[in-house]
């Protein structure tokens, strides 16, 4: 990791042309946005936009920049929209599906790319991971290749690429389990039923689909791009905004976010881990302004004849760790004073149990109580919904409790050392200093903006308030009752009396305490009057229009 300061961010975009794919993505968005309100001597972007639910590339766009994430781009900089040119494109295609014309635009003008592209589906389908994650990374490498001003190429990756390890995990690339060049290799001729005998021995080690793609994927980059000038950069599990934007913005249900949703809507009650491990949070604006600031730094490097590889990791268990019970105390108490305006039943927060009997829990929700609502809800009418709703609640389970089974420590030395480098403005400007994060602010922060921005709940409604609490009491007192009939149908079972009162009663609110009760602890959290006025700030005042649909 070089020593010397690097000039000051803006200057190091002044003019240039910049190649972004996953622009329509969350990260992407936010790092778009970041670009045009604090680096006002950028030359361009170039967007790679798929065609989406009939809307074009530019369509797309328009609702994007329409939505409050921009407001302020609108309010102080309007012109800057102009420098955004979202160009049609697919990374599963050759020359990322661009048309000629696009294409020769691309090649001949820019000098920086940054590839954030990526399925995010953790339980995709291995030949759909590899497409994109693994054949999408070498179809953006041959393009760089191809680009003569070339001189910063940022690979997103992911902390989680080595999710095989333990314990501290350096800033470095791990040997690889496998060739990258076999794995695209096999992608074209095995047969699904192969690739999933795959997927099954790879899950063992690699969790799902996404990790072990991710890190396959940062080999190939390691072999093919000796010769550009490339920095690798892994977030970790991407949430809300922090303090760059609007507080706890996001734009969709993906990590933390779907976390949080199954713990406010009861679906997903119980995450069994330790608790005393730490669950590496980082707030999306984290991730934009890091990101933009080690491609700086790439640029500086490539200035300096610097042709190392350096990695970063943007997270935060090494230098503010948040451990899993800290984080529940804080969700459960939040979702008890600021329930969501609609669940399934009462939300409910914790770690208690086993993987292998909470996976048997939400089986029974499918298989048993779905089919039994289901065949109800037919017979007046109703379509289908229960089975289908908590088979993707049970995914949800399943993909995100391997993310709290172990303990990873994601060394973070060169985020430090990258702060010490940087200009006292930009440092201020971008501030992605983990150290200063509250996580008690931030963490509400984070609820209220999937309460506001992703349920659309009506923040500002104090009635609504008041009607979800009541609400939850009287889910509360049909799922003690639910418990109690229970229990009574278990005493029946045991002692083959149908007046085992005394048996009922202990069995009953048992299984009630053992589903429901004492599993996080009452702690101070944030006032939703402070983030009402907060967020009005935020957003210059504007009303709430988070419903554009890219």
């Amino acid at each position: 990791f070089s020593t010397m300061s690097m000039p000051d961010v803006n200057s190091l975009f002044a003019g240039r042309t910049i190649f972004l794919t996953g622009g329509s993505g969350f990260v992407g968005q936010v790092v778009i946005e970041k670009f045009l309100h604090a680096v006002p001597d950028v030359g361009r972007l170039y967007v790679l936009v798929r065609p989406a639910k009939g809307k074009t590339p530019a369509e797309r766009w328009a609702a994007i920049s329409s939505g409050v994430l921009f407001n302020r781009v609108r309010a102080d900089c309007p012109s800057a929209l102009e420098k955004v040119v979202p160009v049609e494109g697919d990374i599963t295609i050759d020359d990322m599906g661009l048309s000629e014309e696009n294409l020769k635009r691309v090649l001949e003008e820019t000098s920086v790319v940054m590839h954030c592209a990526a399925t995010v589906r953790f339980n995709d389908t291995l030949r759909s991971a590899i497409e994109l994650n693994l054949k999408g990374v070498e179809r953006m490498i041959r393009l760089c290749k191809r680009m003569p001003r070339l001189e910063a190429f940022t690979h997103c990756s992911t902390c989680y690429v080595n999710v095989d390890k333990t314990g501290e995990i350096e800033e470095k690339q791990y040997p690889v389990v496998c060739d990258p060049y076999k794995v695209i290799e096999g992608q074209g001729w095995m047969t699904d039923e192969m690739l999933e005998g795959i997927t099954n021995a790879m899950s063992k080690k690699y969790f799902n689909t996404y990790c072990f793609t991710k890190h396959v994927a940062e080999e190939l980059v390691k072999r093919e791009c000796v010769d550009l000038p490339t920095l690798i950069f892994r977030p970790a599990i991407i949430a809300g905004v922090w303090k760059d934007g609007i507080p706890g913005w996001a734009d969709a249900f993906q990590g933390m976010s779907a976390n949080a949703l199954g713990f406010g809507t009861g679906t997903v009650p119980r995450m069994p881990c330790d608790s005393s491990n730490p669950i590496d949070i980082v707030p999306v604006d984290v991730v934009s302004n890091m990101m933009i600031v080690c491609t700086a730094y790439r640029l500086h490097l490539t200035a300096q004849g610097d042709r190392s590889m350096p990695t970063f990791h943007c997270g935060t268990s090494h230098l503010n760790p948040i451990k899993i019970q800290k984080y529940i105390d804080l969700t459960g108490t939040f979702l008890t004073e600021y329930p969501l305006e609609k669940f399934i039943f009462a939300p409910t927060t914790g770690t208690r149990g086993y993987p292998a009997l909470e996976n048997a829990l939400h089986a029974t929700k499918q298989n048993v109580l779905g089919r039994s609502l289901d065949r109800l809800g037919g017979m007046l009418g109703k379509k289908p919904f229960w089975e289908r709703t908590f088979m993707k609640v049970r995914e949800v389970y399943t993909v995100f409790i391997p993310f709290v089974s172990k303990l990873w420590i994601y060394k973070a030395d060169n985020m430090v050392a990258l702060i010490e480098r940087m200009q006292p403005e930009d440092v201020e400007k971008f501030d992605f200093d983990v150290r200063k994060i509250d996580w008690t602010d931030y963490i509400s922060d984070f609820l209220f903006g999937m309460k506001t921005f992703l349920t659309k709940n009506d923040i500002m409604s104090d009635k609504k308030l008041e009607v979800s609490r009541k609400s939850v009491k009287i889910h509360q007192a049909v799922e003690v009752v639910a418990n109690l009939l229970l229990g009574w149908l278990l005493s029946v079972l045991i002692t083959g009396s149908f007046s085992s009162w005394a048996l009922a009663l202990v069995i009953g609110f048992s299984i009630y305490y053992y589903l429901n009760c004492g599993m996080f602890r009452r702690v101070r959290i944030g006032t939703i009057e402070d983030y009402r006025e907060r967020m009005h700030e935020a957003m210059r005042s504007q009303p709430i229009n988070n419903n554009h649909k890219a």
